[in-house]
């Protein structure tokens, strides 16, 4: 088993299979089985992952914990956080308590400006995932990004 950083004030790990971690971020479905365990939680969760130029994971955070219906994501918060944590680029992971992954417009509204952030940057936001029940949705794979 390989572990992951959680970024706070002190370093914590996640325990996560080693093959997950021993090759780039390629694909949501990697991401997904990292954190899938999110479907499960009672309340919105935001977890940033931190990247550095080979797509690897530096680190992650859990950036926010919300209700059972709404989370607060605060961009310059992220990338805040990204920086010190030397990052290049990162994903942002999201989970929906109700089980559906389709994006609401407050998540469409949030990923489009922390994109817009990242290029602004130059610290890309590599992709918004949703997890939902089994199921996740990646504004990537959806071309949400242009």
């Amino acid at each position: 088993m390989a572990y992951l950083k959680e970024l706070k004030v002190t370093f914590t790990r996640k325990r996560v299979d080693d093959d997950l971690l021993s090759r780039p971020v390629d694909s949501p479905e990697q991401v997904y089985a990292l954190f899938k365990d999110m479907q499960n939680e009672a309340k919105e969760k935001v977890v940033v992952l931190h990247l550095n130029p080979q797509l690897e994971i530096l680190s992650y955070e859990v950036a926010s914990i919300g209700s059972a219906k709404a989370t607060l994501m605060e961009p310059v918060e992220l990338y805040r956080n990204a920086m010190l944590a030397r990052a290049s680029s990162l994903i942002v992971v999201h989970n929906h308590p109700s089980g559906h992954c389709q994006p609401s417009d407050a998540d469409i509204s949030i990923a489009m400006r922390l994109h817009e952030l990242g290029v602004i940057h130059g610290m890309p936001l590599q992709d918004f995932i949703i997890i939902g029940d089994d199921e996740y949705c990646s504004f990537r794979e959806e071309k949400r990004f242009r």
